[in-house]
């Protein structure tokens, strides 16, 4: 793919998932200024643990899919093999974790029976949603997803809106849940059209695609984990109003790690083309993307942290001036996760997927250590801030580090088509 494709690709991707994530923070604001703090803290700490249990299977077959849909297509391999394998998987995943939703919602977080069904029924429509947006990258629907995304999240705020004009403040969860399950049912006709052009794909294994999936979740736990857990850990180890700060806190912070995840999920396609074509070219390209996003990162990071005085209060109202200390701590933290998640991206679509689980396993280590050594000093939402920033900073460096090596050699298995004597390979952009 040219360059200009990838740089319009990855705006598209940014785009969409840059709305979304406005979408999650105009969710923040419409309850904390209408609601208020408490519930603004419940109705964040429930997504955060929507979200840790979505990343035991569903976030990593996202990145799989983009990984193993792109190798398909352009070796004109059929898509659908592959799809039917992340589908079984995931059906099979979401019993394991709607179990573990309903009994954490109902103990750790207090949760009503409603506030239960809302959190099983929010884990099981992220899941869905990460696990499309995955196959439409892979497939190639750039453009249809960042529509979607805007659909989407459109849905959810308006819906919202309506719920708390209503009084309904139990059903808070919902207007979420729907967006997302909005989209996922938008990618169903691409999913299901019939490629009778490519040939089946035989050179893909279950085996392949589970390992993968399996171990790259370790490590989403491990590194995604670990800032979902911080609000979870606040809400548990602090007042409701000092959840409440943390909570509004985290809503500013997380969206501006958005755009690394957009990027990501644009590039492990990219990165398998790459790899397929000379893995030692490919790392250069990882070294310039690198240093690029390392510098936007930075002035986008920056400029948040330089107006947060007054970004805070002009957006939450009066009273949430506490959060301002731990928004600049999280957006520290959060641009230590996205440099990592960079780094990793490049990792595990390079076949080290080992090696990034073990740079987030030692990150979350460090930062739940950390978490739990400050607190009593430092008060459960400061203390989890800090937890924050030691995990993500250890992940970062040692996947920068083992990212920066040349990746060897993609597995026999998996090598390009190479066409037949009279064909052409045709290059599928």
């Amino acid at each position: 793919m040219p360059q200009s494709s990838l740089i319009r690709q990855g705006a598209l991707s940014t785009v969409g998932v840059a709305v979304q994530g406005l979408a999650r923070f105009g969710y923040s604001i419409l309850i904390a200024r209408f609601v208020g703090a408490d519930s603004l803290a419940l109705v964040n700490t429930l997504i955060s643990l929507s979200i840790i249990l979505s990343l035991l299977w569903p976030t990593a077959a996202g990145n799989a899919a983009g990984t193993f849909l792109a190798r398909a297509l352009r070796n004109r391999r059929s898509p659908r093999y592959v799809l039917r394998l992340l589908w079984i998987s995931n059906a099979i995943a979401a019993v394991v974790i709607g179990t573990i939703a309903a009994i954490t919602a109902s103990t750790l977080a207090g949760a009503q029976p409603t506030e239960t069904v809302a959190v099983i029924a929010l884990t099981f429509a992220w899941s869905a949603y990460i696990l499309t947006r995955g196959i439409r990258m892979g497939l190639g629907e750039v453009g249809s997803a960042a529509v979607w995304d805007a659909i989407s999240a459109a849905a959810s705020l308006g819906l919202l809106a309506l719920v708390i004009l209503a009084g309904q403040t139990a059903l808070l969860l919902w207007p979420l849940t729907l967006g997302y399950a909005l989209f996922a049912l938008s990618a169903v006709p691409s999913m299901r059209r019939k490629r009778p052009d490519l040939t089946p794909d035989t050179a893909t294994s279950p085996g392949d695609v589970w390992h993968l999936i399996a171990w790259n979740s370790v490590g989403l736990v491990a590194s995604n984990g670990l800032i979902q857990f911080s609000m979870v850990f606040a809400f548990a180890s602090s007042s409701p109003e000092e959840a409440g700060m943390f909570a509004a806190a985290i809503a500013l912070a997380t969206p501006a790690s958005m755009l690394a995840q957009a990027v990501s999920q644009v590039l492990i396609p990219r990165y398998a083309h790459w790899l397929e074509d000379d893995p030692a070219h490919a790392r250069g390209h990882h070294l310039r993307i690198m240093a690029a996003m390392t510098a936007v990162l930075l002035v986008a990071f920056g400029a948040v942290a330089a107006l947060a005085p007054w970004l805070v209060p002009f957006l939450y109202g009066p009273g949430y001036e506490d959060a301002v200390p731990l928004l600049r701590l999280l957006l520290l933290g959060v641009f230590l996760f996205s440099i990592g998640l960079i780094a990793s991206s490049f990792l595990i679509t390079s076949w080290r997927t080992l090696a990034a689980t073990i740079s987030s396993a030692i990150g979350l280590v460090l930062g739940v250590a950390a978490m739990v050594g400050t607190s009593a000093s430092l008060g459960g939402a400061v203390a989890a801030a800090v937890g924050v920033i030691v995990g993500t900073a250890a992940s970062a460096l040692l996947a920068s580090i083992w990212s920066f090596r040349t990746p060897p050699d993609a597995p026999a298995r998996l090598k390009p088509w190479t066409p037949a004597a009279g064909e052409e390979a045709e290059d599928l952009r």
